[in-house]
């Protein structure tokens, strides 16, 4: 099978990242997407709710001229915690916010109901996870703050904020709900190369979000630190084998789950 892959990192030092995602070719080309439209009943009911405790499905297409992907991100917000559910790899990522402001990753691979643990300051991926903001909103605030506001449409529960800049090369485009910290679209294209970000679902079941984290949390856990002690493990040998758990690998996977060297770095 052909290895394919989505690079959804920009080559700004900051902005939006995507790990562990598998790529998918599609055949319908990006210009056929068509984002879903949300209905003022259904945006006005999200304002009796907090944004801290949420699920958000977003559809991600890239394209470079020859050839367009597209994958899907599932945002859970609870609290504190936060993570990022790729169906298609069926892999896990998520961060916790300590009361000294540390995150503490974890990387959760969900079809072996096995995770691996890292502490504060550990690098994953070779970088150290210091941006909450990154993570629980999926974009840096040191990005946003970057862009132009260029107009903002909607009141009160339902205001959304519309942002695009060009920095460099690259031109990007960001929709904003602002009461809800959620990002509803991001964009950004460079030549012939460009990515989108859409937002096709949000979910403010409570219980359903204490079912995904509270899963999770029953998978049997491994400390990064005690990998490299455990030669008996299979499930830790494939792994690192692969380079899902390797300090040194990019992040980017192909469509077999294998560790692709390269891709944009922040």
């Amino acid at each position: 099978m052909k290895k394919t892959l989505i690079n959804i990192r920009t080559l700004l030092t900051t902005g939006l990242a995507l790990s562990a995602v598998t790529a998918i070719s599609i055949a319908t080309p990006l210009a056929a997407f068509t984002p879903p439209t949300f209905a003022a009943p259904q945006a006005n009911a999200q304002c009796t709710t907090t944004p801290s405790k949420l699920s958000a499905s977003y559809i991600l297409e890239s394209s470079d001229g020859a050839q367009s992907r597209n994958s899907e991100l599932v945002l859970y917000r609870n609290g504190k915690t936060v993570a990022h559910h790729y169906p298609q790899t069926q892999i896990t990522e998520s961060w916790y916010l300590s009361p000294n402001q540390q995150v503490k990753p974890t990387r959760s691979f969900d079809s072996a109901k096995r995770a691996i643990e890292y502490q504060p300051g550990e690098k994953v991926h070779g970088k150290t996870e210091t941006d909450w903001d990154y993570r629980n909103n999926l974009i840096s605030q040191a990005l946003l703050s970057q862009l132009d506001l260029v107009k903002e449409t909607g009141t009160g529960c339902e205001l959304t904020r519309h942002y695009s800049k060009t920095i460099g090369h690259t031109k990007i485009s960001v929709q904003w709900a602002a009461e809800q910290s959620l990002l509803l679209e991001y964009s950004w294209q460079q030549d012939n190369k460009k990515e989108m970000w859409t937002l096709t679902q949000v979910n403010h079941d409570a219980k359903e979000v204490d079912r995904f984290f509270e899963q999770r949390s029953q998978y049997q856990t491994t400390d990064f630190a005690d990998i490299g002690d455990d030669h008996s493990d299979p499930f830790l040998t494939k792994m690192v084998t692969l380079g899902f758990i390797e300090k040194g690998a990019s992040g980017f996977y192909d469509d077999k789950g294998n560790a692709l060297a390269g891709g944009h770095h922040h």
